[in-house]
C-alpha cells in the first residue's frame, strides 16, 4: 500500500510522455527542453543511447549473492579470466530524474527529513523512510581524501556538475548487457579499451525520486575501461564500464573490497569494479 501510494504521489512530477525514453518532457525554468539543455550544455556529446536513457529511469538494483563484485587490475590482461554477472535492464519510472525547478522546491537535508517526509504521505518509522533517510545522509557524508562529490536530483544539475568538473566535451558511458539472466562471462582481453583517469562517476541512489550520487577523484587514483565480455554460453554478450581505484589508502579497511579480494588499503593492488546498469561514467571526449 506504501509503494502504491509512493507511486501515485510520484505521478505528479513524473514528466507526462517519455522523450528519447528519458521522462523528460516538460520544460525547464530556463525555457528550454532537457534535450535542448543537453545540446547546449554538451555541444558536442551525442544524445544519450537507449542504455543511457533507461539509467535515468532505473529500476531498483539490490546486491545478489554469487555474483562479482570486485576483482584486482590484473585480471584485466588475464587471459581467461571469468566473472559472473547479472545485467538487469532499468525498465521502471518511478525514480525519475526531477526538472530542475520542481527539484529546487522540494527539501533535501537530514534536517527537513519530517518535512520530506510529510511531503510524500510516508510514515517516519517505514521502510521507505529509512532508505530516504540512508540516501540523504550519504549525500550528506563528507568526500574522503582526493574526492569530489555531489547528489543531482535533476538533469540539469547531473549535466551542471559534469561540465564543472570535466568541461563541456564529454562522452557518458554505461554498462550494457543482452540477457538478465546470471551466468559466467569471460573478458575479451584483446578488446579492452581504456576511458581514461579522469572521469566522474553517477550512481544510481534508492529514492522517492530520482538521485544520482556523483563523485570524482582528482589526480591519477582511478582508471575507467570499456570491457567486452562473452557468456559462457558462446552467443551472450555485453559491454562493462570498469573503474579501478589505484590508490585505496584512504578506504576504510573493513570495506567489502579488501574482505573480497584478501588485501588490505594500498597503492600497489587496483581494486576494480564493474558499474551497475543504473551507473554513468562521464569522460572527457
Amino acid at each position: 500500500m506504501t509503494q502504491f501510494r509512493l507511486l501515485c504521489l510520484l505521478s505528479i512530477f513524473y514528466v507526462a510522455s517519455v522523450v528519447v525514453g528519458i521522462g523528460y518532457a516538460n520544460k525547464v525554468n530556463d525555457g528550454k527542453s532537457w534535450m535542448s539543455y543537453w545540446n547546449s550544455a554538451l555541444p558536442r556529446s551525442s544524445l544519450p543511447s537507449k542504455a543511457v536513457q533507461q539509467v535515468l529511469n532505473p529500476a531498483e538494483i539490490n546486491m545478489e549473492p554469487g555474483l562479482t563484485t570486485y576483482f584486482q587490475g590484473k585480471d584485466l590482461q588475464h587471459l581467461g579470466k571469468t566473472v559472473t554477472l547479472r545485467f538487469l535492464k532499468p525498465t521502471s519510472n518511478k525514480a525519475t530524474l526531477l526538472p530542475r525547478q520542481v527539484a529546487k522546491s522540494i527539501p533535501f537535508s537530514s534536517s527537513k527529513l519530517p518535512e520530506i517526509l510529510t511531503y510524500f504521505g510516508v510514515k517516519p518509522k517505514s521502510a521507505v523512510a529509512e532508505v530516504m533517510k540512508r540516501t540523504i545522509k550519504q549525500c550528506e557524508a563528507p568526500a574522503i581524501k582526493g574526492e569530489d562529490k555531489f547528489c543531482a536530483t535533476s538533469l540539469e544539475s547531473l549535466i551542471d556538475f559534469t561540465v564543472s568538473k570535466l568541461g563541456k566535451y564529454v562522452q557518458v558511458y554505461s554498462t550494457e548487457g543482452e540477457n538478465e539472466n546470471k551466468q559466467q562471462y569471460s573478458i575479451e582481453i584483446t578488446g579492452v579499451q581504456s576511458i581514461g583517469d579522469k572521469s566522474i562517476v553517477c550512481h544510481k541512489e534508492k529514492y522517492v525520486y530520482g538521485v544520482f550520487y556523483c563523485h570524482k577523484f582528482y589526480g591519477t587514483t582511478t582508471r575507467a575501461y570499456m570491457v567486452p565480455l562473452v557468456g559462457a554460453d558462446g552467443v551472450t554478450k555485453a559491454k562493462a564500464v570498469a573503474v579501478c581505484h589505484i590508490d585505496t589508502t584512504a578506504w576504510n579497511p573493513k570495506h567489502l573490497a579488501f574482505q573480497v579480494l584478501k588485501i588490505k588499503p594500498g597503492n600497489t593492488i587496483p581494486v576494480c569494479h564493474f558499474l551497475h546498469t543504473t551507473s554513468l561514467l562521464w569522460a572527457p571526449m
